[in-house]
Formats: structure tokens, C-alpha cells, sequence
């Protein structure tokens, strides 16, 4: 089945300036996607998305699902994956 990942601003870079792409998987959940995105992608992309030394995704990051935060979703990030799925990465913003 294809996911379609989409990077916004800033993690664009991250995933080779890329804007979307697909990612195969039989099936798999947003936080699996997540942690096989980190290991594709490196430290940076890890850090923009998880907290420093931990597996918890940060607060700052807004990961949408077909257009609906994840935290939205009743099972949030263990939701399983459908086949043509968005999944929308908007890292941290800064500002002042």
C-alpha cells in the first residue's frame, strides 16, 4: 500500500527537498512510519519530530492525517495506516 508523505517548510530539506513522496507498507501505524522516517532520514529529521532523548513526539511538530491532527484520531499516533493515506509534516516553527 502507498502512504503519501507530504514535508512542509523546514522539513523539506530534511527528506531531500522533496515536497511528497510515497512510502510502502503492508501495515503500519503513524508512529511506526515515524520511527522508519527517522532512521531514512537521519538525526535531524529525529529531532525535529521526537523529543531529545526520548521516543515521544514533540509538541511542537504538527503530523496530520488526511488533514486531521493525529490527536484528533481515536487511537492517535498507533492508527493504523490506510492505502492512499496524507500524511502532512509541518516541524517546529520560530519566530519573534
Amino acid at each position: 500500500m502507498a502512504i503519501i508523505v507530504k514535508a512542509y517548510l523546514t522539513m523539506r530539506q530534511v527528506v531531500g527537498n522533496r515536497a511528497s513522496f510515497e512510502a510502502d507498507f503492508n501495515e503500519i501505524s503513524i508512529r511506526e512510519l515515524l520511527f522508519i522516517l527517522a532512521l531514512r532520514f537521519g538525526p535531524r529529521f529525529e529531532s525535529m519530530v521526537f523529543e531529545k532523548n526520548t521516543h515521544s513526539v514533540g509538541p511542537d511538530i504538527r503530523i496530520l492525517v488526511n488533514g486531521k491532527h493525529y490527536g484528533t484520531l481515536p487511537k492517535k499516533l498507533s492508527t493504523i495506516l490506510k492505502d492512499g493515506d496524507e500524511i502532512g509534516l509541518f516541524p517546529p516553527i520560530a519566530g519573534g
